[in-house]
């Protein structure tokens, strides 16, 4: 039966701060019913005892009147009391119960437990309510005593429904009914497992809580023995052999690793069980079925437990020896052997044991990244421990033909995970190194103490090199067999991979190190002293001794050099013609992926590798030409070499035979013809490879890749091969070709390389090839080409030609997508553009080109106009548009395209000439200076010619202005806010910060480009606590865009965020000892312009030490800086904190000799007395005056120096002394000002002339008006 309580009576009661004695009538109709139901207990009425408590407890919640302690104690007696009648119900039921009705018994029971243990929970907390801490107190008063008594029964009941409850939910998942087979068919529910070990946990803390203070009950301490009994027997009580136990007392990872080893240990006594015989017998099978979903359902639980707390719970799995078991079932043969042949039941069972795979493999690579468990429980000792050599296997073991024959890509995930644990492998064994190479500490004296770590030997670790290549080339193989054209997953696995191995100087690894390693005894250590612990911060060096620093820095160069000689090795080892032909199989890959992303990181990667091996050989080539000069199709890598100058490297280039595609006579020709073309496409794929490696060269070394297009490709036949590639008309070979035009021609020696190719139209075919990418890399070769020799600059056809050529591969994107061949749903047409990897690099190069061109002063006035290319669709957007809408796209910003569409928006806002200045700055000669330098050496033939080219591209700053305007129309600013909040490249970041600040010079804009986040995201930029030297630089930049944006600004318009977050920016770029004058003058007038705004602003300036950084910023060399900075602390008047800067008698002489020097400085001269004139309303400040040793000379001065202005302030300073009467009065007296405005004002007070008599201007004329009406105040005032 089910006891029903109605909610309102469960809840706990509040009681009033007073102690009235409440609503008599309904305390004792409660106490009465109370008293009935106590009198029903005794008689075996459980039911009737329930409904008379509870109508009690309604009484009292029902009542109106204030509620003192003594009910409150009334009501934790009455759910106390219902509580055992509730566990009583429980026992009766239980008892009387069959098999027809024990369901429904036991899901009544288990309600009733639950109002039982709210009953108690809520009585409890009115206990608290009442006694605070009385439970813990020594008190033996009675009171105490029975409270502690009442607390005791309470806590015990609820411990008893706990236990009952948690046993309930046992028995319900536990049901012994659900199959008969030997292995359990999946009926495991961990969580609810879960929630039964948390029931008797919670019963466990009541009954220890009540022994704490009741150390003799004998029940407390048989029900607290009973679940200690049950945690101790585990799962070990009633469960069948292969079935997951119930587990109590040990952790999800621990139940679910059980039940994983019982599966295999199943699948392996059964016959053939370790080939997966056994499991073949019930492929297929439902009950099969739910045995591989539990196995997947027990991994994910795992998974989650690493998510919550990766630390316990991956030592916890090496601990239970989940090493070796989750290796075993990522091999494969574990859990199953798929042959080729399927049904669907079977296909089924086959995609979820590669889910099981794959969990296995994440959950070892998740726990890989834990260093402790790395060093404890990771081996290379055989082929079943975790290694790169047994993940090697895993990745090579027919994967490719399984994921094939079944249609799936589920193998391809497998090879996936095992690739990231590879990673994670490297990552750890890299670590291992930091802690050999930085645990001894150095002492002052630049000794060093050892400290027991175990050496490291790469033999004897869990990273096997000739494993890693394998690996690496098999992933290489499948990204070339694949048949899906989308598929470049593994290849890119595989490049990370190898990219962590081969890492050369990865100072990073040792911010990644294992805080635990670093900070093991100490936790008041933060992650980020952790990560920076062994790096040498300028204020770290101040502290050190010499010889400690010397050391340190020592010990991180052996590391770095350390690093170099290891990468090194590996790459020489995958790239050389030993063990692995991994370039080959690289090369290979790159060649024939339809992703030209992929194909560009491929080739990155490459020319990093060639850098690494430079380094390591001091700079020399030649080991990297031995390293690739095979992979090029060259028989010598000292062609093209001199050697004791009397061999002519073209000579020697030419005498090699080139391995080229021969023409075939069709006479003499007895091969089949289908055994032709397989012939030529091998030849084809041969040149694609050395075309591959020759871009690689060029970007990673322009000097051996220059050498590589002259003389290592083919012996020297480098350009007619590339020749062929370009009129093969296979897209890969073509699009190898246009990426190697486009890096030749960034390089000063290899462009005259491709002369050839313009001179036979050749490029001029690749500019109208449909084809976008191939388009893309010869448009950026013409205008290299064309810019380096100056020829665009006389041909503003071949500009435009290019130009409509960049702009279209601005929209190959549409097309992208329409030729994409993947199985992901299409965009919808209302989301954004995103910048996809099929189309990214189009995108890149038409923005690259796009870079090139705007240098000029046609194109800019184009784009900026909204030009679009004749002939284009009539929905096509202007060129600024699509820029902007590329640039707002998702993943732009921390895409190549943010620092060229960065650049775009920065050149679009300047002029030539605006730039050529600037290259001066800092130098000792100025742009003029030069300009006459080299006028003299040139002819006037060549003066005219350079006249007419100025005349040409003469950008005047009106025509900049405009531009602005435009660009801020178009919402470039915008645009330039989203790559600046996303992108996290400093060069991209420079370029944005740049840019804005140039936008920011036109004044008609700067209101549009806080509407459009501008000045938020500049102050939003944060580069931590101690930012690198290009950091600052950048911090720099936003602040004096800050600056910019806020001279002219209303602040109304602003937010308080707005206005309060610019000060402190703006404060710091007034401190910044390398900032330009014009930085600081602007930062200056901001903050004038800020402060003298509201009384807020100036609080923000004064808590930010804002007062003694404008003070210093006054003894400027520079005297716009000085007058700024003058003119900034007249509008922090009459703030309380300025004031009494005033007052004191250094600062007052400060402003006095300002106000004096005139002559030298009027602007701050005058800035000085206005200040005084307007804070002189100020007593004390009055007082600080006129005891300042210079006030006679101050006010005799400036009254007699025949400045209208200075004479005007003055003239306010003394109506201001003399309005303070007494002393001040006295003080002005003796200065001799009240005759001084007596003779001034009998001087312009003659009534037969006028102004214009007086002959002054008529600005003047105001300024006189003023000072003859402060003169006839002063005259009042003294008389």
């Amino acid at each position: 039966m089910e006891v029903k309580t109605p909610a309102s009576s469960s809840m706990s009661m509040s009681m009033s701060s007073g102690g009235g004695s409440g609503s008599s009538s309904a305390v004792e109709q409660a106490q009465e019913l109370k008293d009935q139901g106590n009198d029903f207990f005794r008689k075996g009425k459980i039911q009737d005892a329930i409904q008379s408590y509870t109508t009690a407890l309604n009484c009292i919640h029902q009542s109106n009147d204030s509620i003192n302690n003594d009910t409150v104690l009334l009501s934790t007696t009455l759910l106390s009391n219902r509580a055992m009648c509730q566990l009583k119900a429980v026992e009766i039921s239980s008892a009387s119960s069959t098999t027809a009705t024990a369901k429904s018994i036991q899901r009544n029971n288990q309600q009733t437990l639950q109002n039982c243990i709210d009953d108690c929970t809520a009585a409890l907390k009115n206990l608290d309510n009442v006694g605070g801490s009385i439970w813990t107190s020594s008190s033996s008063s009675s009171s105490n005593t029975n409270l502690l008594q009442t607390r005791g029964k309470i806590l015990y009941r609820r411990a008893k429904a706990l236990v009952a409850i948690g046993s309930g939910t046992n028995s319900v998942i536990r049901d012994s009914a659900s199959s008969s087979s030997s292995v359990s068919s999946g009926n495991i529910n961990i969580n609810d497992t879960d929630i039964q070990e948390k029931n008797l946990n919670a019963a466990a803390k009541d009954l220890l809580q009540l022994l704490s203070f009741d150390p003799n009950n004998t029940e407390a301490a048989t029900l607290l023995r009973s679940i200690r009994t049950r945690y101790s027997a585990g799962g070990q009580e009633g469960g069948r052999e292969g079935e997951a136990s119930s587990g109590l007392g040990r952790s999800p990872i621990s139940r679910s690793l059980d039940y994983l080893e019982s599966l295999l240990v199943q699948c392996d006594e059964e016959e053939g069980g370790a080939d997966g015989t056994y499991t073949d017998q019930i492929v297929g099978n439902q009950e099969g079925l739910g045995v591989i979903n539990t196995a997947l359902t027990c991994l994910r639980t795992i998974q989650a437990s690493l998510a919550d707390d990766i630390s316990s719970s991956a030592m916890e799995i090496g601990r239970r020896g989940g090493v070796p078991l989750l290796m075993r079932i990522a091999r494969r043969d574990a859990l199953a052997n798929v042959s080729p042949s399927k049904t669907h039941k079977q296909q089924e069972q086959a995609d979820i044991i590669d889910h099981c795979r794959i969990a296995s493999l994440h959950i070892l690579s998740a726990c890989c990244s834990h260093d402790p468990f790395a060093i404890k429980y990771i081996s290379a000792r055989d082929d079943t421990s975790l290694s790169t050599r047994s993940l090697a296997q895993i990745i090579m073991k027919d994967e490719v033909e399984a994921c094939r024959d079944r249609g799936g890509n589920g193998v391809e995930h497998v090879i996936l995970a095992a690739l990231a644990v590879s990673v994670r492998l490297i990552v750890h064994w890299n670590h291992m190194e930091v802690k050999r190479a930085f645990a001894p500490k150095i002492m002052e004296d630049g000794t060093s103490v050892e400290v027991a770590v175990s050496p490291v030997n790469e033999e004897d670790s869990e990273v096997d090199s000739s494993s890693v290549c394998q690996a690496a080339i098999s992933a290489f193989m499948w990204g070339r067999s694949s048949v899906d054209d989308s598929d470049v997953g593994l290849p890119r696995a595989a490049l990370d991979l190898l990219s962590t191995w081969t890492a050369s100087d990865d100072l990073d690894t040792i911010d990644a190190a294992s805080e635990e390693h670093y900070f093991a005894s100490s936790s008041s250590h933060t992650k980020k002293e952790a990560r920076h612990r062994y790096r040498i911060s300028a204020d770290e060096i101040r502290v050190m001794k010499p010889r400690q620093a010397a050391a340190h820095r020592k010990r991180e160069a052996d590391y770095r050099r350390e690093n170099i000689r290891r990468a090194n090795r590996r790459i020489s080892m995958f790239c050389g013609d030993g063990v692995s032909g991994g370039l080959d199989a690289l090369l290979t890959c790159a060649a024939t992926t339809d992703d030209p992303r992929l194909r560009r990181e491929m080739g990155l990667q490459i020319g990093r590798w060639m850098n690494v091996v430079a380094e390591e050989n001091g700079g020399n080539d030649d080991e990297v030409k031995k390293l690739i000069y095979r992979g090029l199709g060259c028989t010598d890598w000292k062609v093209g070499k001199c050697e004791d100058g009397d061999i002519d490297a073209q000579e020697q280039g030419s005498s090699f035979t080139a391995l080229t595609i021969e023409e075939l006579d069709d006479a003499g020709e007895e091969k089949e013809s289908g055994e032709m073309d397989e012939m030529d496409e091998a030849q084809l794929l041969a040149m694609m490879k050395r075309g591959q490696l020759t871009v690689s060269l060029l970007v990673g070394i322009p000097a051996v890749g220059t050498w590589a297009l002259k003389h290592g490709w083919s012996n020297g036949n480098g350009i007619s091969e590339l020749k062929r590639l370009i009129s093969s008309n296979d897209s890969h070979a073509m699009s190898i070709a246009s990426e190697l035009v486009s890096a030749a021609s960034s390089i000063e020696g290899a462009r005259p390389l491709l002369a050839t190719l313009v001179e036979e139209g050749t490029l001029d075919d690749m500019l109208t090839h449909p084809d976008a990418d191939v388009r893309s890399g010869a448009a950026s070769c013409a205008a290299k080409i064309g810019l380096a020799s100056k020829a665009l600059s006389a041909d503003e056809g071949e500009v435009k030609g290019l130009l409509d050529v960049a702009i279209e591969l601005l929209f190959d994107e549409g097309k992208c997508d329409a030729e994409k061949k993947t199985k992901i749903h299409p965009i919808p047409k209302q989301a954004p553009v995103s910048i996809t990897s099929e189309c990214t690099t189009s995108m890149e190069r038409g923005v690259e080109v796009l870079a090139y061109l705007v240098s000029k002063t046609s194109v800019k006035e184009m784009i900026a106009s909204g030009y679009i290319p004749p002939g284009s669709p009539g929905n096509r957007k202007p060129a600024l548009e699509r820029l902007v809408e590329i640039a707002c796209s998702p993943n732009s910003a921390d895409s190549h395209i943010a620092y060229g569409i960065a650049g775009i928006f920065n050149l679009l806002s300047v002029s030539i000439d605006t730039l050529r200045k600037e290259a001066f700055i800092g130098k000792e000669i100025t742009k003029e200076q030069y300009d006459q330098l080299q006028s003299m050496g040139k002819t006037e033939e060549e003066k005219d010619a350079e006249a007419k080219k100025e005349d040409r591209d003469r950008d005047d700053p009106s025509s900049v202005s405009e531009r602005i305007r435009k660009l801020a129309s178009a919402n470039v600013p915008g645009a330039m806010v989203k790559l600046l909040e996303g992108s996290s490249s400093d060069a991209a970041q420079e370029k944005l910060l740049e840019g804005m600040g140039r936008m920011a010079s036109e004044p008609s804009v700067r209101g549009i480009m806080i509407q459009q986040g501008c000045l938020t995201s500049c102050l939003r930029l944060s580069k931590g606590d101690d930012p690198s030297e290009k950091e600052k630089m950048l911090l720099r930049r936003a602040r004096s865009c800050v600056a910019k944006l806020l001279v002219t600004t209303n602040p109304a318009i602003l937010t308080v965020s707005q206005r309060s977050g610019a000060v402190g920016p703006l404060l710091k770029l007034v401190k910044d000892s390398d900032a330009l004058d014009l930085q600081h003058f602007e930062a200056l007038m901001s903050i004038t312009n800020l402060a003298g705004f509201d009384d807020e602003t100036k609080n923000g300036v004064v808590t930010q030490g804002g007062i003694s950084i404008l003070g210093y910023a006054m003894f400027s060399d520079h005297e716009m800086v000085r007058q700024a900075a003058t003119e900034a602390m007249c509008n922090m008047v009459p703030h309380p904190k300025f004031m009494e800067y005033l007052t004191k008698e250094d600062n007052m002489r400060v402003w006095v000799a300002f106000s004096l020097d005139y002559e030298a400085n009027f602007a701050c001269a005058r800035a000085a007395i206005g200040c005084l004139a307007m804070a002189v309303p100020d007593p004390e400040v009055a007082k600080a005056i006129i005891q300042n040793r210079n006030f006679n000379e101050l006010i005799r001065t400036l009254l007699e120096c025949g400045q209208l202005e200075l004479m005007h302030r003055v003239l306010a300073l003394i109506v201001g002394l003399l309005e303070h009467g007494g002393d001040c009065q006295e003080a002005v007296v003796t200065t001799g000002a009240g005759p001084f405005c007596e003779a001034y004002l009998t001087s312009y007070s003659d009534e037969n002339k006028t102004m214009e008599d007086f002959k002054f201007s008529s600005a003047d004329r105001g300024a006189l008006t003023a000072t003859l009406n402060l003169a006839k105040e002063i005259a009042r005032l003294l008389r």
